[in-house]
């Protein structure tokens, strides 16, 4: 018997340039692209509507630079009358968000736009348990699809069992994220300044993102530190990836994150980024990693005090057995739990039985 695909329609979330944001391919382009899902989804992108007919949309976060509250409006119209389901993909808590955050994002007048988007969708997909609470005042019907990887996107790392020369080079500690991680960057900073001024030419730390404040930038100016960056055309996410796990080389990776309400909702992707690189990662403990970071195995969960990080870098740098076995571990959990090989399936029984909002 032959069985009709549900036709589905992403419209993503992008920016000036027009090109899909890294959150809009994490959580939807590369999860319903995988050939898994092909065999039972027909799905379509793009930056709008879709001409063709179409059984249901999933529009992501904030759709659109120039987003307004009259586009909105007019996009849900267009997809009512077209007969089609509607879905709303969120993956932050912009409800508990500090602007000042992030200077040029969101857009104005975000929040009533995001709340009209929940009130009107017939589900919600999202990424963590701790989002879903938040989300459900405002929609009963949310729906969590934890993060995965892309193994298409990843340059598989092996590690021997006796790394020599890893006892015998520097031990590069290295931090990755976007411009806005000051806060994090300064709770962490005076352990980094420690076993700096223990370990005299024997730990570099490298950085990719993270911060792009003089005054940050100035505090580091003495440690033993470099910038990385990939090329121009190795910014956007498929190709960042498969950049980030081909050449980069930590040892020793962190995620400090301050706890606050919009932190709490926030998904653990930096503990699989770094469990693709086979590094020991220090992490923050807070709800984004508790659930999913095994303490002193998979990785380190630290108090969010400058004490707790100095004891947990100072043992990973001088335990070297340590800090491979937990590398190794968590590169097996990603491999094992948290790649698209094995999570691509959640994507189509989530987005077929998501209900039909009757308001």
């Amino acid at each position: 018997m032959i069985t009709t695909r549900p036709r589905v329609h992403v419209i993503y979330e992008y920016g000036n340039n027009s090109r899909p944001f890294s959150t809009s391919f994490i959580r939807l382009i590369r999860p319903l692209t995988h050939p898994w899902v092909h065999t039972h989804l027909d799905v379509t992108f793009g930056p709008g509507l879709s001409e063709r007919p179409t059984d249901l949309v999933i529009l992501d976060r904030l759709w659109r630079p120039d987003v307004s509250m009259e586009l909105v409006t007019d996009l849900v119209k267009r997809v009512r009358q077209r007969g089609a389901r509607f879905l709303y993909s969120l993956d932050d808590n912009f409800f508990d968000l500090e602007v000042s955050e992030n200077r040029d994002y969101p857009p104005k007048g975000y929040l009533s736009i995001v709340t009209y988007l929940l009130s009107q969708a017939d589900g919600v997909l999202t990424s963590t348990s701790s989002l879903r609470e938040r989300l459900l005042e405002y929609n009963p019907h949310v729906q969590v699809i934890p993060n995965a990887l892309d193994e298409r996107l990843l340059v598989g790392r092996y590690l021997a069992d006796s790394d020599q020369l890893g006892q015998l080079r520097k031990i590069v500690i290295g931090y990755m994220g976007t411009f806005t991680h000051d806060a994090d960057l300064q709770m962490v900073l005076p352990a980094l300044q420690a076993v700096a001024r223990r370990h005299p030419g024997q730990i570099e730390f490298q950085m990719i993102g993270v911060t792009g404040n003089k005054s940050m930038k100035k505090n580091l100016q003495d440690l033993p530190i470099r910038y990385v960056s990939q090329r121009l055309e190795e910014y956007e996410y498929p190709l960042f990836m498969l950049w980030f796990t081909g050449h980069i080389r930590w040892d020793i990776a962190i995620a400090p994150l301050c706890d606050t309400p919009f932190t709490r909702c926030k998904s653990d992707i930096k503990f699989l980024d770094y469990s693709a690189l086979s590094a020991a990662g220090i992490y923050s403990r807070v709800t984004a990693y508790e659930t999913s970071v095994r303490h002193m195995e998979t990785g380190w969960l630290s108090e969010s005090f400058p004490e707790a990080w100095e004891e947990a870098l100072e043992t990973l740098i001088t335990n070297h057995k340590k800090r491979l076995q937990m590398a190794q571990d968590a590169m097996r959990y990603l491999y094992t739990e948290r790649i698209l090989t094995y999570c691509a399936g959640n994507w189509p029984d989530a987005i077929t039985t998501t209900p039909l909002n009757l308001k």
